[in-house]
């Protein structure tokens, strides 16, 4: 991307961008967010309601003459990650990071806003723009939901929803989008193994549960490679086993936590019922009890077809069809899928790693970090896309 293609505001884009980086919070605990985001709205003129599902904001651009409600979602949580990468915008909240680019998603709405009040859209454009400033995506927080129910959104007429989410496995000035399920449903499971505690030197009076919990995780994996059609994307995780609390005491109970990835109802059941097969298949041959606790998550993302032929004709004109990629889905889940259940629109995943290094480090990595040019990428891509659906003709 070379430096003609950036917004006449880079340098402010930047600097707020690492402001933000600067101050990750947790879910609803966004307050030093939420209140640099109503300075820079203030700075700009643009009213906003506050408070919105606890730190929330959403912002409010009205033309002068009628049109559609389009709306931009921008998440701004952070993640309970200490961040490892030595630059100077490191965070300074221990132990805290924005590791999923949230800073970014927020930068790029409020360069938007500015666009569109700096160029004088009010006087020119047609309809109305929400800016959803939205708490607790991470860690099954639920903020949009919480924002719906909130019903802040109950007499807004919304025609089309947007957001970008970046995404380091492309480079920047490249964009991604899915067909149909963009991101997976979602849930999360506790397995409470008991059995019976002792000596370590003496497990034959015990009964183990870190066995049978170690049997238990290699089990699970066989769900996914041997009941599972091949072509179905699934995945299940193992992201906490607990247990004991010395080197040479076998425990009375273990704990498993993890989470299970699906874009189809039916695998979803497929996986639920032998997970409670191999639970009683446990029971029986290491002697402990079990309890199986499953917690749904967020659903499938699910991107609207007449919304995507939008973003796909936009970003290629802007970017060029070389640079616009329809990908399959991610088995990773994003509750911008509650927005899509209420009103049409798209997740689009912007590149944002830089052109001249590999591909590295991840999302929800510590040491994630994204290419600054992207928040342009981000900027031009989301104003065309606002502001082209302002007709049924033009979108």
């Amino acid at each position: 991307m070379s430096e003609t293609n950036l917004t006449p505001f880079h340098d402010w884009l930047v600097h707020l961008r690492r402001t933000f980086h600067e101050i990750p919070e947790l879910a609803y605990q966004e307050e030093k967010t939420s209140a640099r985001i109503r300075e820079v709205l203030d700075e700009l003129g643009v009213a906003c309601e506050t408070g919105v599902a606890k730190t929330g904001l959403v912002a409010c651009l009205e033309a002068k003459r009628t049109g559609p409600t389009v709306a931009l979602r921008a998440d701004m949580d952070g993640l309970p990650i200490e961040e490892g990468g030595e630059v100077s915008y490191r965070s300074r909240h221990p132990g805290i990071m924005h590791a999923c680019g949230h800073d970014g998603h927020v930068t790029i709405a409020l360069g938007v806003i500015r666009w569109l009040v700096e160029y004088g859209w009010v006087q020119k454009g047609h309809g109305r723009k929400l800016f959803i400033f939205q708490p607790a995506e991470e860690g099954g927080g639920s903020g949009a939901r919480e924002m719906i129910a909130s019903g802040v959104f109950d007499s807004e007429p919304v025609e089309a929803i947007f957001a970008c989410h970046m995404y380091p496995e492309l480079p920047v000035g490249e964009v991604g989008v899915a067909s149909g399920v963009s991101n997976a449903a979602s849930d999360n499971f506790v397995i409470r193994l008991v059995g019976k505690g002792g000596h370590g030197a003496q497990p034959h009076l015990c009964v183990d549960p870190v066995v049978a919990g170690a049997h238990l995780v290699l089990q699970m994996q066989d769900i996914i490679s041997r009941n599972l059609p091949p072509l179905e994307p699934a995945v299940l995780t193992v992201g906490r086993f607990h247990a004991g609390t010395g080197r040479n005491i076998i425990p009375r109970e273990a704990v498993l936590e993890g989470t299970i990835r699906t874009l189809d109802r039916k695998v979803r059941d497929t996986i639920l019922e032998r997970m409670e097969g191999l639970l009683r298949g446990l029971e029986a041959g290491h002697g402990v009890s079990s309890k199986f606790d499953i917690t749904s998550g967020y659903p499938p993302v699910v991107n609207d077809p007449r919304m995507l032929d939008h973003v796909l004709r936009h970003a290629e004109a802007l970017l060029g069809s070389g640079h616009v990629h329809v990908e399959p889905p991610r088995m990773g889940a994003e509750d911008f899928a509650y927005f899509l259940e209420r009103w049409p629109g798209v997740l689009i995943r912007l590149g944002c790693r830089s052109r001249s290094k590999p591909f590295v480090h991840g999302l929800h990595s510590p040491f994630f970090d994204f290419d600054e040019r992207a928040l342009d990428v981000g900027v031009r891509l989301c104003i065309r896309l606002l502001t082209a659906y302002e007709s049924p003709e033009e979108a």
